[in-house]
């Protein structure tokens, strides 16, 4: 995975922090859908309450497809959360935009992907948050099923774990984000919130989250 600059790094991850997308647990920790339990835990979803942030977010990631990402045809969102991001994205660049399940409806057509996606298109995915990349890459292999073609996708946050760069890896994507989780904990110290023990023992999670918790005494 690859991030942007250290400076748009910290500015959308002051914008979330702001906004109040991000939260650190300084007592239990919370668990993803993974089963993993993080000290940190991430909700984009605020920002489509936010208009003025949004947009600044949306700058931020077509200049991001603009530097990195190779030349696509579709904007594919992962549902739920990435899809107003990617309508925006479509809208901006005037593309056709699908959006994945993360599993096939269990009634009417059984879709996973929604909209029109013709074989060999070339399709851009895009995610608000990266934990294990697990979601990401059930999404690359419903597009790719399809007859869609997967090389580069874009998200607003990573937990840039091992774990996902492995996933990601092995799809052979390659994912693009904003900010992280270490920046945000870096801002969070800066404005008094966490101390630098703290930020430690968040750092110390990224590295090596399946463990993390039974470290703690949380499990």
């Amino acid at each position: 995975m690859k991030s942007t600059s250290t400076d748009q790094s910290k500015k959308i991850a002051r914008i979330l922090f702001d906004i109040g997308a991000v939260t650190f647990s300084r007592k239990r920790p919370f668990r993803f859908d993974s089963g993993i339990l993080s000290p940190v835990y991430i909700d984009n979803r605020y920002l489509i309450s936010y208009p003025k942030e949004r947009k600044i977010v949306l700058k931020a990631l077509l200049a991001l497809i603009k530097s990195k990402v190779k030349p696509f045809d579709v904007v594919a969102g992962v549902a739920t959360a990435g899809i107003p991001h990617a309508a925006w994205i479509a809208q901006e660049l005037n593309l056709p935009m699908v959006f994945v399940r993360s599993n096939p409806k269990d009634h009417g057509k059984g879709n996973q992907v929604e909209g029109k996606l013709k074989r060999a298109q070339r399709v851009l995915v895009v995610e608000d948050l990266i934990s294990t990349a697990g979601s990401s890459v059930r999404v690359i292999e419903a597009i790719r099923s399809r007859g869609g073609i997967v090389t580069d996708g874009v998200a607003i946050y990573s937990h840039n774990l091992e774990s996902s760069k492995q996933n990601l890896q092995k799809a052979k994507v390659n994912m693009h984000y904003l900010t992280d989780t270490q920046a945000a904990a870096k801002l969070a110290k800066e404005k008094g919130f966490l101390t630098q023990e703290q930020v430690a023992t968040i750092i110390e999670w990224s590295k090596n989250p399946q463990t993390w918790g039974k470290k703690m005494g949380y499990e």
